[in-house]
């Protein structure tokens, strides 16, 4: 990498992106880089970053601006935007932050390396950005340093085009990775010592569309399972290591209601690996306003699956997210997600306000709440929230 020794790299969004970072970290670590916690210290610096809303974009242009002052001290120092944000905002981002080198999509982290080499030999700024058109998913460093728990995107990008999200655009259409190569990736982690896996996409239970072999994600985690019972390399034959089966945990992010079955509810309580917990956004607790985001399923449709997975699962755990003041939320809107909430008492819920995203289609929309009632309905549902689930802790 040209003389590149310490790297720093900071994370934000979901799990997708920490995901990303990990691969990017062991990629350098194994061509001989250094982490290190303080920017100071590094000859890269790179941020990894998410779109999904306007909040997160400020912070990464907070945080990046600040290093300015260092990029002047340090002439040599690359200084890199990668992920979401990079692809979103590729114009703005040069135009408000010169002192930043390159900009690099997810769809193509593994060429950081080279756009590092590039930019030391005098290539000057590098945007490498085809994440809505890559049909790739990069693969991860054979080896990884994943410590007790580590994720496994089975599939990336996102067909379903909801009116308020930005991510088809930045992570491109659904493409998902054969069982064959996920199957090995589990392998390799089990046998070195994680015991906690998550699989990542951005709608698992769309997992094996466009894949030749059929398969859908309720099989894939049923071959996972199987896989959790086998013996690691050179464990004693018919000696199973002390907590083989029982030690090992498979959950999964996120799921569509759209697209979220009783077979699979039926999966999650029978196969011994995989975790009693379902990620089910609801997102609002009114259908026309579920009908404005492109969500295409209704509140009663997704009152029933919740129905189902309890029924299915007696002990299981149900977690949501939510969206507040999305345009033409009306008060009896919000009073209904209001409703539904304390109808299904989720044991958590993740409750965001709505900014606009460009280049979505609700981007065009008029935005009609005031930012004053969006923070009054996000604390109101907030607070109902958090006495559903301390009420849940005491039972």
């Amino acid at each position: 990498m040209n003389k590149f020794k310490r790297f720093y790299i900071r994370t934000f969004g979901c799990q997708m992106n920490e995901h990303d970072s990990e691969r990017v970290r062991d990629m350098f670590v194994q061509a001989g880089c250094t982490l290190t916690e303080k920017t100071e210290n590094a000859d890269v610096i790179i941020f990894n970053t998410c779109s999904v809303r306007k909040h997160a974009e400020d912070r990464v242009y907070g945080k990046v601006g600040t290093l300015a002052e260092l990029k002047a001290k340090k002439p040599g120092l690359i200084i890199g935007i990668i992920g979401c944000m990079a692809e979103a905002q590729r114009h703005e981002i040069f135009a408000r932050l010169p002192h930043v080198d390159f900009l690099c999509g997810p769809a193509d982290l593994d060429r950081i390396p080279g756009i590092i080499s590039k930019i030391r030999n005098g290539a000057g700024r590098i945007a490498y950005l085809e994440g809505y058109k890559s049909k790739r998913i990069p693969a991860f460093p054979e080896e990884r340093n994943a410590g007790h728990a580590g994720f496994v995107k089975i599939m990336e990008g996102c067909d379903n085009f909801c009116s308020y999200c930005i991510v088809p655009y930045v992570r491109g259409r659904e493409r998902s990775r054969l069982s064959k190569d996920i199957l090995d990736e589990i392998k390799k982690l089990i046998e070195s010592g994680v015991r906690k896996i998550t699989l990542l996409g951005q709608n698992v239970n769309s997992y094996g569309k466009g894949l030749k072999e059929k398969i859908d994600f309720v099989e894939l985690l049923t071959k996972i399972d199987k896989l959790t019972s086998l013996h690691p390399r050179g464990a004693t034959p018919g000696v199973p290591p002390l907590g083989w089966r029982g030690d090992i945990k498979i959950n999964f992010l996120t799921s569509h209601p759209k697209d979220a079955s009783v077979e699979l509810f039926k999966a999650m309580r029978d196969l011994r690996s995989v975790s009693k917990i379902l990620h089910l956004p609801l997102q609002s607790g009114s259908d026309k306003i579920l009908k404005r985001m492109n969500r295409k399923y209704t509140v009663a449709k997704y009152k029933k699956l919740i129905k189902s997975f309890r029924d299915i699962i007696t002990d299981g755990n149900v977690s949501s997210d939510i969206i507040v003041g999305f345009p033409g939320e009306k008060e009896i809107d919000f009073k209904d997600t209001l409703n539904v909430v304390r109808e299904l008492r989720f044991d958590a819920a993740y409750v965001f306000k709505y900014s606009p995203r460009s280049i979505t289609k609700a981007a065009k929309f008029k935005d009609d709440v005031s930012l004053e009632e969006k923070e009054k309905r996000h604390a109101l549902l907030l607070k109902l929230q958090r006495d559903i689930s301390s009420s849940k802790k005491c039972q």
